[in-house]
């Protein structure tokens, strides 16, 4: 990506919190920021960064979560914090907690280091969550009952529930049906750590504020997933592994 700019030694400060990077980066590692200010070489940037498996930020000027709430909420290492990224492939979203762990309190600020909402305990229930966004108004609770999760609006009106399923969980809105698919996996973070990654797929008929419904995922992982990243587990003496026996 270095061929992007003329001058392989200049510099570009990030208008967010004011460091100095190479002039070819396309985000700020610090506060991840979008750093380039042209369109045309922006969107070519992300492109090849996308290509080439990075991880980029939201493009500078993209609302977030502007396509809708699908996302993914994931690590990209064992001692990353997690992050929301969109179906387009780009983190559209960070979320900071106390030793980046999945569990409350937890804040969900956008690239540009602005905060969308918090998610705290629900004290008026046990195993329970709120989503609050940043003018300190709620969003949505969640509650884990059953396996599943009972979600309801900012009123505390019971409008969906999350049901375990042989797939995944489908959110079925009371009344309607199912509205969206939330699907966890187990991803191979490297250095003998694996992590639960959540994936939101939500349909047209979602009613769901979208900050409520973007942070479904962040409720499921904290109230039915792993606080922090797991040691892989150890192949048993004589488990078959890439064609040989372990322990031949």
């Amino acid at each position: 990506m270095a061929h992007l700019v003329d001058d392989l030694d200049a510099r570009v400060t990030c208008r967010h919190c004011g460091r100095d990077w190479p002039a070819h980066m396309h985000s700020c590692p610090q506060c991840l920021a979008e750093l380039s200010p042209d369109p045309e070489t922006r969107t070519e940037r992300v492109l090849q960064a996308m290509a080439a498996g990075r991880r980029v930020g939201r493009p500078h000027g993209v609302a977030p979560f502007a396509a809708g709430p699908s996302c993914t909420l994931g690590r990209s290492s064992a001692r990353s914090s997690l992050r929301y990224t969109a179906t387009a492939g780009w983190t559209e979203a960070v979320v900071r907690s106390p030793g980046r762990a999945a569990v409350t309190p937890l804040e969900c600020h956008d690239v540009g280091g602005d905060l969308l909402f918090r998610m705290v305990n629900y004290e008026a229930a046990p195993d329970a969550l709120v989503a609050v966004a940043a003018d300190g108004d709620p969003l949505a609770t969640f509650i884990e009952r059953d396996g599943g999760i009972d979600v309801r609006d900012s009123t505390s009106a019971p409008v969906a529930r999350l049901r375990s399923g042989r797939g995944g969980w489908a959110l079925v809105e009371t009344g309607y049906g199912q509205v969206a698919e939330l699907h966890r996996t187990d991803e191979d973070l490297g250095e003998e750590h694996v992590d639960d990654t959540w994936a939101l797929r939500a349909g047209p008929a979602l009613h769901l504020e979208l900050l409520a419904a973007v942070a479904l995922p962040l409720a499921a992982k904290v109230l039915l997933g792993r606080a922090r990243p797991a040691a892989k587990p150890r192949p048993e003496p004589g488990e078959l592994r890439f064609g040989f026996r372990v322990g031949d």
